[in-house]
């Protein structure tokens, strides 16, 4: 505290001279001469401020708060789109019962026609442009024939109707077909499919049948993006 030892020497220094200016015969009362009065109380007044200002500064301790904004990391995720037909997993099980859903508005257009093997299954997909129309999927006897009584020939002793309602491949707004593709079709590699035949495209109903080896178990699903009816038979 060298400070305060400083104050108490000017004091002490201030007090001496004043008595010997008393002592010289000055007209001072007490100690202290008046006109070192003044100059005291200024000297005092300093000297306590400074105890003040040295006191705040070694006692006082000043603390600093960091605070630390806490930080998120966004993790994105990201999907890479194929087409689902291509990664549907075949159907396991399935059923030799008819499947049916009941037909939607407005009629919906066929674009496309295919069947392949996958895997376990022979998978026969029938492909729309706009939405996938009511249907019925159900084995039915021969001979086939259409509104027109004309028979269908098939060559394989097992048929799998595929009655779509609000169907068609043609347009009628634009006057033009939406299906342009084969109306006969014999894949390669099938095992239990034979042949794909259309049977009618009339009054926005659709029916194809398959020609199968053996009356097997199927099962029907739908995907979209595109819209597809696709079927799987178990073989």
């Amino acid at each position: 505290m060298a400070a305060p030892a400083r104050y108490f020497r000017l004091i002490r220094r201030t007090t001496a001279g004043g008595k010997a200016r008393e002592r010289e015969g000055g007209p001072g009362r007490g100690l202290l001469p008046r006109y070192g009065s003044g100059r005291m109380r200024s000297v005092i007044a300093a000297g306590a401020l400074l105890l003040l200002l040295v006191g705040c500064g070694s006692g006082g301790s000043s603390k600093s708060a960091s605070t630390t904004a806490p930080s998120t990391t966004a993790t994105s995720s990201s999907s890479s789109a194929t087409s689902p037909e291509a990664t549907l997993r075949p159907a396991t099980g399935g059923s030799t019962t008819p499947v049916s859903v009941a037909p939607t508005q407005p009629a919906a257009h066929l674009v496309a026609v295919r069947a392949a093997r996958q895997d376990t299954v022979d998978r026969v997909v029938f492909e729309f442009s706009d939405r996938v129309p009511g249907y019925r999927v159900s084995y039915v006897q021969k001979p086939i024939r259409g509104t027109s009584g004309q028979e269908v020939p098939l060559s394989e002793n097992f048929v799998l109707e595929f009655h779509m309602q609000q169907a068609t491949g043609f347009n009628q707004d634009t006057g033009q077909p939406t299906y342009t593709g084969p109306k006969q079709l014999q894949p390669a590699g099938t095992r239990a499919v034979g042949e794909l035949k259309q049977v009618e495209d009339f009054e926005a109903v659709l029916t194809w049948v398959a020609g199968l080896k053996a009356q097997v178990p199927f099962r029907v699903s739908t995907l979209s993006s595109p819209p597809r009816l696709v079927i799987d038979l178990a073989s």
